[in-house]
C-alpha cells in the first residue's frame, strides 16, 4: 500500500513539474510539441517517467496533442512479486481502460497463469477458443478456462483483433501480432 501511495505522489509531483517546466518554455499544455516531450524525458528519464500517466491522460482527453512517449523499460524486480501486489496489478489490468487492450490481456495472462511474456507472445488465434459459454487459452494441455471478468476482456480483444488492418496478412495468425504503424500500408 505504501509503495502505491508513494508512486501516486510521484505521479502528481512530476505532473506538476512538467506543467511548470512547459510554462518555462513558454508553452501551455495544448501547445506541447514532440520536441518538448523528448527534452522533458531526456533530462532525467527515471525521474520523469511517473509523469507519463498524466501525459497519457492529457492526450486521451484532448488537452494536449497526441505525441509519442518513450517506451516503458521493464526491469527485473530483485524480489518475487508478492500476492497483494500481484492482485493489485491484476485489478488494474482488468479495470484500467486507459491501458491498451492488448497490454491488458497480456498482463492478465502473465499474472494469472505465471507464464513468461516470451510464451504469451507466441500464442496464435487457434490457442484461444470461445464456445460462447467458456473462453479457454491453450497454455498447455488441456486448455485453461478463463474466469470472468477475464473472459469478457478476452472477448473484447478478440472482437477488436478481427477489425485490424492486417488480419488478412500472414501476421494475423498471432494472437498478439506485431504492432503496425498507422503510416504502414
Amino acid at each position: 500500500m505504501y509503495a502505491d501511495t508513494n508512486h501516486t505522489k510521484q505521479e502528481i509531483t512530476q505532473a506538476g513539474a512538467f506543467l511548470a517546466w512547459l510554462a518555462d518554455r513558454g508553452r501551455a499544455i495544448g501547445q506541447c510539441q514532440q520536441a518538448d516531450i523528448d527534452a522533458w524525458h531526456t533530462e532525467s528519464l527515471a525521474t520523469r517517467r511517473p509523469s507519463q500517466s498524466f501525459l497519457r491522460w492529457g492526450m486521451k482527453t484532448g488537452r494536449m496533442p497526441r505525441l509519442a512517449l518513450p517506451p516503458v523499460v521493464i526491469t527485473q524486480d530483485p524480489e518475487p512479486l508478492h500476492q497483494h501486489r500481484r492482485l493489485a496489478m491484476l485489478r488494474r489490468a482488468l479495470n484500467d481502460d486507459s491501458l491498451p487492450l492488448r497490454a491488458r490481456i497480456a498482463a492478465v495472462l502473465v499474472l494469472l497463469y505465471a507464464q513468461p511474456v516470451s510464451r504469451i507472445v507466441r500464442l496464435t488465434i487457434d490457442d484461444v477458443t470461445d464456445d460462447e459459454t467458456t473462453v479457454t487459452v491453450r497454455l498447455g494441455d488441456p486448455p485453461s478456462p478463463l474466469p470472468e471478468p477475464v473472459a469478457d476482456l478476452m472477448r473484447a480483444y478478440i472482437q477488436s483483433h478481427q477489425h485490424l488492418p492486417y488480419t488478412s496478412s500472414r501476421s494475423s495468425q498471432w494472437f498478439f501480432p506485431p504492432a503496425v504503424s498507422r503510416d504502414s500500408p
